[in-house]
């Protein structure tokens, strides 16, 4: 749209975003080409519509395969504190790795200004009255997320982004009184997330000695990045510390070796403190990299790294921030930026595409892309990768994308079960006239405790949420949405409010910080607007940080009437 008066003139231009009436699926494999040729297998479901594709991706450097991690944090769509920072911190040890090997890249480095200039304004005026912060904006002060903003915003201060030293400080004296006595610690996801606290405070050089021998004797309690991040400690403290070498021997001792590579399992899963598999495995790395960088089994902890992503990224931010954390500091200290060899790429015999990686590309990655009504149906579609020479690396990573109709997808049960009703004046409803204001009631079912729990609601296109956020909606008929109990046995049926509630225009998002075993309904309005017949898609639940545990429901289509 544009306006013109006499001389003066102005324009706008807005996006509508137009959705297919689809569920997306993806699968794939990730590897290293060793020797001179690697082939995958790749079968198409039946049931896939006609508008997928396979994509191959080849990486001549572990700089060039981060990329597609530092661009899924840099647009993650929600901004709670922890994911605020994982916005930043992995593109400002990119942008530091990348000067220690002489390599400039300004439009990483632009990027990552206006990343930490908003970011650290976004933290800084969140930061409570104690000094800490909690995951949401006004949420009660965590140590773990307390740590894990002031360890980016003093990393971000030392690469030559000022941050404030009052703020950090108020920060440090909120985790210096944050610890406890290890024998008074009931979880020990408490000492894991105690050994994170000394491994910032002595970045910070604000290390305590006396508390990390405390922490040191009860290790055998500690998990394997607890281990890690107390190694880190206590190595920054004193590299001839001979308890460092003894931490690290626990680590080796606890690695496991498969053809996939190298990775470590955690007895438990530290849902308080984000924790996972692969996150655990990228904080052992960085350990193993700063403290035994010439451990034998470095190499198959980062092929088995860089298989465990999906379309090209870790399944959370916490291990994209790590894993990319991780794999940096492990590309300087290798010097993995070396490369000179001719590729060629088949799919079913032909040639799908070729090229030279060498110094003048290293940081550079090639992807090529087949449409899915190219691949064979009904038997396997082969695909080789192969190089005239093994001088450097070469990482592949390739997925096939498709799609299911959404209503044809029945409700799937993951760990969580969410379900989704529209009701007007009580009664369950399809339809409305325009004007109607509709109650959607999200149920959720938790069979366990959950934590970190994300539900996306989509809406019909023809209505929109009401806010009560917003000062134009009216009070005398929408209250505060609440999360209630409907089992009384799973905690009585007082009103619980979420963590965080999200109102967009597509989609209400429900955010739990701490989900306790049970059924809850979580009830919001939206107003039709638009007639029409229009499909929803389904809703969607997941512990955010451990992606594993989730849920859907099934499609629907609500019609608008004039």
């Amino acid at each position: 749209m544009t306006a013109t008066a006499g001389d003066l003139s102005d324009g706008i231009r807005m996006e509508i975003p137009v959705v297919r009436y689809q569920t997306p699926e993806t699968v794939g494999s990730s590897g290293v080409v060793a020797g001179t040729s690697v082939v995958e297998a790749i079968y198409v479901p039946s049931s896939a519509t006609d508008d997928g594709e396979l994509s191959v991706t080849l990486d001549p450097s572990l700089g060039a395969g981060l990329l597609e991690g530092l661009r899924y944090l840099e647009h993650f769509p929600y901004e709670c504190n922890e994911q605020t920072v994982s916005r930043f911190l992995p593109n400002l040890f990119t942008v530091r790795a990348l000067q220690e090997l002489n390599i400039s890249d300004p439009d990483l480095e632009r990027s990552l200004s206006y990343q930490i200039g908003i970011g650290a304004q976004q933290l800084i005026s969140r930061q409570n009255f104690d000094g800490g912060w909690g995951y949401w904006p006004g949420q009660e002060s965590s140590p773990f997320i307390t740590a894990y903003v002031l360890w980016g915003l003093n990393s971000a201060d030392a690469l030559g982004y000022p941050v404030s030293i009052d703020n950090r400080n108020r920060a440090a004296d909120y985790l210096t009184n944050a610890f406890i006595a290890p024998s008074d610690a009931a979880n020990a996801w408490q000492l894991n997330e105690m050994a994170f606290m000394h491994y910032v405070l002595t970045d910070m050089g604000r290390g305590d000695a006396g508390r990390m021998s405390t922490l040191y004797d009860g290790r055998e309690r500690l998990a394997v990045y607890g281990k890690a991040f107390l190694a880190l400690a206590m190595h920054a403290m004193d590299a001839s510390d001979p308890r460092v070498q003894t931490l690290m021997d626990d680590l080796a001792g606890a690695v496991n070796l498969t053809a996939a590579g190298a990775s470590w399992r955690e007895d438990a899963i530290d849902f308080m403190t984000l924790g996972s598999d692969a996150r655990s495995t990228a904080i052992a790395l960085a350990a193993f990299t700063r403290i035994r960088p010439d451990a034998p089994i470095l190499p198959n902890v980062v092929r088995w790294l860089m298989s465990a992503r999906t379309a090209g990224v870790w399944a959370t931010t916490q291990e994209n921030a790590w894993s990319i954390i991780a794999l940096t500091d492990y590309m300087v200290q290798r010097g993995e930026l070396a490369a000179d060899y001719a590729w060629q790429t088949t799919l079913n015999d032909g040639e799908l595409g070729s090229g030279r990686f060498d110094n003048t590309n290293i940081l550079a990655s090639t992807t090529l892309r087949t449409a899915i009504t190219e691949l064979l149906r009904d038997q396997a579609n082969l695909l080789r990768i192969r190089r005239d020479n093994d001088s450097g690396q070469l990482y592949y990573t390739t997925y096939l994308t498709y799609n299911l109709d959404a209503l044809a997808v029945a409700p799937l049960d993951r760990g969580i079960i969410v379900d989704r009703r529209f009701a007007l004046d009580g009664a369950t409803v399809s339809s409305a006239a325009v004007g109607d204001i509709i109650s959607v009631t999200v149920t959720i079912v938790a069979p366990t405790d959950l934590y970190h729990v994300m539900v996306e609601t989509p809406i019909p296109a023809g209505v929109e949420p009401v806010d009560p956020n917003l000062a134009a909606t009216s009070p005398d008929f929408y209250g505060p949405p609440d999360l209630t109990p409907v089992n009384p046995a799973q905690g009585g049926w007082g009103a619980w409010t979420p963590s965080f509630t999200d109102y967009r225009d597509d989609k209400v998002t429900l955010f739990a910080t701490y989900l306790p075993a049970g059924a809850y309904e979580y009830t919001f309005l939206v107003r039709a607007s638009l007639p029409g017949e229009f499909r929803v898609l389904p809703v969607h639940g997941e512990m955010m940080y451990f992606p594993e545990v989730w849920g859907r429901s099934g499609g629907a289509v609500f019609t608008v009437r004039r």
